[in-house]
């Protein structure tokens, strides 16, 4: 049968002010970043999404859907099917 050793590191107060400073840090960055990519997800997207979700601007976007890409409008809101915008895009692979 194995025994558990349990070490011990005793940290000067600022070095463990400054790790959790950091490590606060990287949940809250971790956090933000889970809420932001829920919208990766969904099928249908508005146009902000759509500009996250492909890294371009919506200016893009708006050129893009005047050359045809496909939208929908529901109750005046467009809405963007992910689905058919990356067949659309595909017509552009090189």
């Amino acid at each position: 049968m194995s025994e558990e050793t349990t070490l011990v590191v005793q940290l000067p107060k600022a070095l463990e002010k400054q790790l959790r400073a950091h490590y606060d840090e990287m949940i809250a960055t971790a956090v933000e970043r889970a809420l932001e990519d829920k919208e990766l997800y969904k099928p249908m997207v508005r146009m902000a999404a759509l500009a996250r979700w492909l890294d371009v601007s919506t200016t893009t976007l708006q050129k893009w859907t005047r050359e045809g890409m496909p939208t929908m409008v529901i109750d005046g809101v467009t809405l963007y099917d992910k689905r058919a915008v990356t067949r659309w895009l595909k017509q552009y692979e090189r």
